[in-house]
């Protein structure tokens, strides 16, 4: 599987979580079902985008918990029930899954178990374990649905 390095400088977002479970299959269904509330509460709070929108899911673990934070690129407000998070500057593997969302875990499975461990970078889990950017080129379980996955990594010198 190919992946591109790529340095993002600090952004903003906001959003909202949602705790998992620790079964995949149980997760993606969360996960849909999570989606459409945010979709639903960005579009209560006026949260437009327009065309080249942008949206984000960052995994998160603290406390041994596993969480999921849909965001947008911070707009200036922070809705009621929304919450902002800094994001640092970080270099990041950059991956993309490409087909239905049903099949996201195989992809990680692949990035995390397989390319990982064989290539040069160390993962930094230390803000959180990956995020998945969604833009333009997302469709629903379409079989050319792009979904690009970024995981941080410590700048080896």
């Amino acid at each position: 599987m190919d992946y591109r390095i790529e340095e993002l400088e600090a952004f903003i977002v906001v959003g909202q979580a949602i705790q998992l479970m620790n079964s995949q299959k149980h997760n993606i269904e969360l996960s849909k079902r999570f989606w459409k509330q945010f979709n639903q509460n960005i579009k209560k709070a006026y949260l437009f985008q327009g065309y080249h929108w942008t949206k984000y899911a960052f995994m998160i673990r603290r406390n041994n918990q596993l969480y999921y934070y849909c965001a947008l690129p911070d707009q200036g407000k922070v809705p009621e029930h929304f919450f902002r998070q800094n994001i640092i500057k970080q270099k990041y593997l950059v991956f993309e899954h490409i087909g239905h969302m049903n099949n996201i875990y195989t992809t990680y499975n692949h990035i995390y178990l397989e390319v990982i461990p064989h290539c040069p970078y160390q993962v930094n889990k230390e803000h959180f374990l990956h995020f998945e950017k969604y833009d333009f080129r997302f469709h629903w379980n379409r079989p050319d649905s792009i979904i690009e996955i970024w995981i941080p990594i410590l700048d080896i010198q």
